[in-house]
């Protein structure tokens, strides 16, 4: 879902071992988890976040087990793995009951070096306030939800300068036949296991057609067959949530 277009003069190239030393650094690099923190819910259990980051410029799979495991057990406990640049919040949101002690760490071992978070939940500097997300967890189901194990959340699908506002997308101006630029991005925690996550980018209503290089794909272009006002949307889903953006075109 990432990616670029570079113009390049002559038909042969070739890439500097600058750029393959840089490149070599960044694989097999530690993958960090984080424990994000936790709220307390009205019945007395506990919702806990975690989180990762990984130093490596492509992404990895690390399959539950002795390399990704959570104590004590169950060690495999739905959480992440696949690992993608960067640091990425909110990856296993877990519900716990009341009797809850605090004791639980998610371990992962890779590039030959073994990370883990902190043992001790529910130390009163890991309360995670609505300014830190605790809103968005507190608006969770969490007498319905399954205990002890990390739960399915919804994807997250945006588009890059544009605010989400179904009551009034915004708009973006492009002449006829020319290319549109989509930067859409589309993230989601990876449950249900084994299922990925379908992108799509379609038109709701416009006056001709929409031809999308890659409608597939979240970062895409697209061309506009005829002037008026198109409405266009990007939809991701992980086989049981499904989250969309909208935006208008204005075509000239």
């Amino acid at each position: 879902m990432r990616g670029f277009v570079v113009t390049v003069a002559a038909a042969v190239f070739s890439v500097s071992p600058f750029f393959l030393r840089a490149s070599e650094a960044q694989a097999n690099q530690p993958i960090y988890p984080v424990y994000d923190g936790y709220i307390k819910n009205p019945d007395g259990s506990y919702t806990l976040s975690f989180a990762y980051f990984s130093h490596n410029a492509s992404e990895v799979t690390i399959a539950p087990g002795a390399g990704n495991s959570f104590a004590p057990g169950p060690g495999d406990r739905m959480q992440p793995t696949t690992f993608l640049p960067g640091h990425w919040r909110y990856q296993c949101v877990m519900v716990v009951p009341p009797d809850f002690d605090g004791k639980m760490k998610w371990t992962l071992t890779y590039g030959g070096v073994t990370t883990g978070t902190s043992e001790r939940m529910l130390q009163s500097n890991w309360n995670l306030f609505e300014r830190e997300g605790g809103a968005a967890l507190a608006r969770l189901d969490y007498a319905k939800l399954p205990k002890g194990v990390c739960i399915n959340q919804a994807p997250t699908v945006r588009v890059l300068g544009v605010t989400a506002n179904p009551k009034n997308p915004p708009t973006l101006n492009v002449g006829v036949n020319e290319e549109l630029n989509l930067f859409g991005s589309a993230h989601d925690e990876g449950l249900p296991r084994g299922k990925g996550l379908a992108v799509e980018w379609k038109m709701l209503k416009g006056p001709g057609t929409v031809k999308f290089t890659i409608p597939g794909s979240a970062r895409t272009k697209a061309i506009f067959s005829a002037p008026g006002l198109y409405e266009l949307e990007l939809t991701a889903t992980d086989s049981e949530y499904t989250r969309t953006t909208r935006l208008n075109v204005k075509v000239g």
